[in-house]
């Protein structure tokens, strides 16, 4: 038992990376995405989801890369175990975003960056809860 929960942290070690590396490719999807909307199919759709729509497009697919990564690795894992290292390291940039938005003002880009980073958590947690991938 205590091999499991051992292994678990370990592996969640890739969820930084992994994180980083899927949430960059998912703003540039998003932006694509975004650019087609507006450009493509002429939609005029407010700022507010314009400057946020990628940001959330990146988190979704950072959290969903990230879990499949975990379990690709390591099927076995525990739920809590495997959470630890990611929650914190998503708490700390939290922390970073939100005095970064404090300082520089708030706007609707910040706002996107603070819902990616919790949907980037979120849908992590949910799809290794749910053992859905």
């Amino acid at each position: 038992m205590m091999k499991i929960k051992f292994y678990s942290v370990l592996v969640s070690i890739i969820f930084i990376p992994v994180t980083i590396l899927s949430q960059g490719i998912g703003f540039y999807i998003g932006e694509v995405l975004y650019y087609i909307y507006d450009k493509v199919m002429g939609l005029r759709l407010p700022d507010f989801i314009i400057n946020t729509g990628p940001t959330v497009i990146s988190g979704l697919i950072a959290g969903y890369v990230s879990a499949l990564a975990v379990t690709k690795i390591y099927k076995n894992y525990d739920i809590i175990f495997v959470t630890i290292l990611p929650l914190i390291t998503i708490l700390l940039v939290l922390i970073g975003d939100i005095s970064l938005a404090n300082e520089a003002g708030w706007n609707s880009k910040s706002i996107g960056v603070i819902i990616r980073e919790i949907l980037t958590i979120y849908f992590y947690y949910y799809l290794l809860k749910e053992k859905t991938i």
